[in-house]
């Protein structure tokens, strides 16, 4: 880096392959040192330069999904981008484990065409970029010939970079209202099905569709003969996915015995959710207990669907 040009040239885009607050910090801290001023900088996440590619090459969203498949030395991770209704959404799937150990130019080249078959099930794409140093060669003759049926087919050694660029450029801020990372969003309600009213009902703890780090829940309920609850979790839809069942060591499975239980939920990260209840007691019959059970819950993220 140029520090005396950088800085004359004004912002600078840094695209980040992960953007834990360490790596970040330690990125801050390269141009200290380089010289370049903390506001000059501006970092980005492969999913937020993704998007910033659709921008600057020009994709129209309503003709199609744009996508684009990135293959570096250590990983293979396909990036779509689409439009919903009113919002943007940008999808990223690791399919690092299905061409890892493909060494030949062939192996790799049929590998990557099973990853094309899964990778653009969903609606019509319109864009495809190949991006990254795997793709240097011509080993991916079937698949190319896949790629193109009815599509544009780009390749850039630099496309996230230009990404971030026209985020500068552009000073094109992400908002949550306009467009969702599906890496940091909740793709699932869970629940409890409670009876309620003489029936049956499902009850949502927390709901999906919303960023995980933002997502929690409480509800309270009354339970008698048992000694363990039945969580479910269940897609946008409605439809059950998983059942995933409890233990509350220690209470006592006696019909006559009513317990007031707070449920609370909240996500620690993007795939595990933790499940804390707490004994309330009954009202003047019986004392609360307070005490507690914990359980942390281990989703399959799968694909996102809107």
């Amino acid at each position: 880096i140029s520090t005396a040009q950088a800085q004359k040239e004004g912002t600078i885009g840094v695209v980040l392959d992960e953007a834990a607050p360490q790596i970040v910090q330690q990125a801050e801290e390269q141009c200290i040192r380089a010289g370049i001023t903390k506001e000059r900088v501006s970092f980005f996440t492969k999913e937020e330069a993704a998007l910033g590619v659709v921008g600057f090459r020009g994709d129209n969203l309503l003709r199609g999904n744009s996508v684009i498949f990135d293959y570096t030395k250590k990983r293979f991770i396909c990036y779509e981008i689409r439009k919903t209704k009113d919002r943007v959404l940008v999808d990223s799937r690791d399919y690092t484990e299905q061409i890892k150990d493909a060494v030949a130019n062939e192996e790799k080249d049929i590998a990557f065409l099973q990853i094309i078959k899964q990778a653009l099930v969903r609606g019509v794409t319109a864009t495809v970029y190949l991006c990254g140093e795997g793709f240097e060669g011509s080993w991916f003759k079937q698949s190319t010939k896949a790629l193109c049926l009815g599509r544009r087919v780009f390749m850039s050694k630099h496309l996230f970079a230009c990404g971030a660029v026209y985020l500068c450029e552009n000073d094109k801020h992400v908002s949550r209202d306009e467009v969702v990372f599906a890496q940091n969003v909740t793709i699932s309600q869970i629940g409890l099905v409670v009876h309620h009213h003489g029936r049956d009902m499902f009850c949502p703890l927390i709901m999906d569709g919303k960023p995980w780090k933002e997502s929690r829940g409480e509800i309270e309920i009354f339970v008698s003969g048992v000694n363990g609850l039945i969580f479910e979790v269940r897609n946008r839809s409605g439809i059950k996915k998983a059942s995933i069942c409890m233990s509350l060591d220690g209470m006592k499975k006696d019909p006559n015995l009513v317990y007031k239980l707070r449920i609370q939920g909240e996500y620690i990260k993007a795939d595990q959710c933790k499940i804390k209840i707490t004994d309330l007691g009954f009202g003047q019959i019986r004392q609360a207990s307070y005490q507690t059970w914990q359980q942390v819950i281990q989703l399959e993220r799968g694909d996102y669907h809107e």
